[in-house]
């Protein structure tokens, strides 16, 4: 049974319970009006004969014939036969007393009280005497007929507004569900996988617009997850797709120089060695690649205490050295702050800041000038790496906060590298809670800027 029916049911019990209830109060307050008025004649017949005990039966006649009530009277003895003194008439029917007891005339005495029989009279009695009483009894049928008529009118107007109301109640309820019916409706169309779908906005402070808006809200972040999944997927396949081709290429040399070697031809002495300088240049690429996967593996699967320390400024100097030997021609310039240290592992981020250093000595000429620098901004260790090399295409530069994403798909090519750099230093830097930037330096060429927080060093 639907919601609305079973609200509408629900109303329409309570209004024909709330209408029997007062409409059966209402008949019970009426019929005790009636027997307190039967209960007034009755004593006003008997008011007669208390006034003069002597005249009792002349008394009872003579109320009796002017009575608009028709009343009936007889004298009671508690030794013999009663004495009938008259009997009213209602409609065709006499008003004759049933067979009382001696016990029922004493308490008719105290207060008057029913009685059924062939006609349901109310009995009232006055004792004058020597085991001699006076009973009075009137019809109770027209108490009774109005009360059961007064009990039938209210139960059928109740039922009839009870059905009234129950139909009004299940059109404005229906009425009222309408967005609820439209949020199910959207709901199964998101559940079939349509994300697209804009729900109908509803008043603010309404339940059903907090349903509409959240359900809203989880439409939107459904739509977000999925748009990130499949940028995810996208570019796990790209990663894949480099991985595959960079791998593949050193197998298909490798395994055309085996071929040649054991081809059984004769080659020269030359021909041997660079055979086997090319195996091993390609060999040596292989396990280089092999590696740096290894190591994006090996980031994403490390945890990091949260109380360590490295000395990122000794870190830099001593690479920046490094590089200053081993390419004297290069102008490096530095300007690092002492005593930087920041939260982390040692190895990775010495691994952060050779791989930087690494691409600028292998992606630029010899000559451009390197800059460098890394200072405290805000509670965070600001690194910036400037060089006047060709620098990155606009698209690249674009792109360069996506995760596995090669520098350069030349660069693999031209330097024997496979492009895993940017994906290892975007890792650790993510891995360290930091943000990798690149831009276009002020000396013309790539512009490398990595932020991390600075460790709380213990006094």
């Amino acid at each position: 049974m639907k919601i609305r029916t079973r609200l509408a049911v629900l109303f329409g019990a309570m209004f024909i319970a709330s209408g029997v209830i007062i409409g059966g109060s209402s008949a019970l307050i009426a019929r005790h009006e009636g027997v307190n008025q039967l209960d007034s004649t009755l004593s006003d017949a008997l008011a007669s004969v208390e006034n003069d005990p002597n005249q009792d039966v002349s008394g009872i006649l003579t109320y009796a014939e002017s009575s608009r009530v028709p009343i009936s009277a007889m004298l009671y003895f508690d030794d013999s036969e009663s004495v009938v003194l008259t009997e009213g008439k209602e409609g065709p029917n006499d008003l004759s007393f049933p067979q009382l007891e001696l016990s029922e005339v004493t308490r008719a005495a105290e207060e008057p009280f029913s009685k059924s029989g062939i006609v349901d009279l109310r009995i009232a009695a006055f004792s004058s005497g020597n085991g001699e009483w006076v009973v009075v009894g009137a019809s109770m049928t027209s108490v009774n007929q109005q009360f059961r008529e007064s009990l039938s009118r209210s139960i059928q107007l109740s039922v009839a507004i009870a059905a009234l109301m129950t139909l009004i109640t299940y059109l404005l309820v229906r009425r009222a569900l309408i967005p609820i019916t439209r949020i199910a409706a959207d709901a199964m169309s998101i559940a079939d996988g349509n994300l697209e779908i804009e729900l109908q906005s509803a008043k603010r402070g309404n339940e059903i617009g907090q349903l509409t808006n959240s359900l809203q809200i989880m439409v939107n972040s459904l739509k977000q997850a999925v748009l990130t999944t499949a940028n995810s997927e996208s570019k796990m396949r790209e990663f894949l797709g480099d991985a595959s081709h960079e791998l593949r290429t050193p197998l298909t040399v490798i395994r055309g120089y085996i071929d040649i070697l054991n081809s059984g031809q004769e080659l020269t002495i030359e021909q041997r060695e660079r055979a086997m300088n090319r195996l091993s240049s390609e060999s040596l690429r292989m396990s280089e690649t092999i590696n740096d996967l290894l190591l994006l593996a090996e980031i994403g699967e490390m945890r990091i205490d949260d109380e360590s320390s490295v000395d990122l400024s000794s870190i830099l100097v001593n690479q920046i050295q490094d590089l200053s030997e081993q390419q004297k021609e290069r102008v490096v310039k530095s300007t690092i702050a002492s005593e930087v240290h920041v939260q982390g592992d040692f190895e990775q981020i010495s691994r952060m800041v050779a791989n930087v250093i690494s691409n600028i000595a292998r992606h630029t000429p010899k000559e451009a000038q390197v800059e460098v620098l890394l200072s405290r901004i805000d509670g965070k260790a600001v690194l910036v790496f400037d060089d006047a090399g060709p620098g990155l295409s606009d698209e690249m530069y674009a792109r360069s906060h996506e995760g596995f994403q090669r520098f350069d798909r030349a660069h693999s090519k031209n330097g024997g590298g496979f492009g895993l750099g940017l994906s290892i230093l975007s890792s650790i830097v993510q891995r360290h809670n930091g943000e990798l930037s690149l831009s276009r330096s002020n000396l013309g060429g790539l512009r490398t800027q990595i932020t991390l927080p600075l460790a709380s060093l213990k006094v």
